[in-house]
């Protein structure tokens, strides 16, 4: 047990690391968002609205009339816009799930590197 001991320090400075919502995150995937992506995902865009759609701008108006100009009728031109923002809103959040910022990405790099120190000093301790 005492030699068990001389691993809390190195477990000590893994959890300060990680945290407890980190690993919260790390090892259940849905557990702070309902995306299921949980610490893989952020929000990309700071335009977040609070049913966690993001606001990108598009000039739907122009759109539809650039359409109209061509010879398509207004109801069918606002339907293909409609149409065309609902595909580019979905395309931009399966974007926004697949990327990782740069400061979790070391997180992970950190606490893995933690974990894989705190491993060796523990079975060091076990072989012993």
């Amino acid at each position: 047990m005492e030699r068990m001991e001389r691993c809390r320090p190195t477990m000590d400075r893994c959890r300060d690391i990680g945290g407890n919502g980190f690993r919260r995150n790390l090892y259940s995937p849905s557990s702070t968002s309902n995306n299921g992506y949980g610490l893989f995902s952020r929000q990309i865009s700071r335009l977040v609205k609070p049913n966690g759609n993001r606001a990108f701008l598009l000039d739907t108006l122009a759109l539809v009339r650039g359409l109209e100009a061509k010879g398509v009728p207004t109801k069918q031109a606002e339907a293909i816009i409609a149409a065309i923002t609902e595909v580019l809103n979905d395309s931009l959040e399966n974007v926004a799930h697949a990327f990782v910022s740069q400061a979790e990405m070391q997180k992970v790099k950190l606490f893995s590197n933690c974990l894989l120190i705190c491993f060796n000093e523990v079975l060091a301790v076990v072989l012993v």
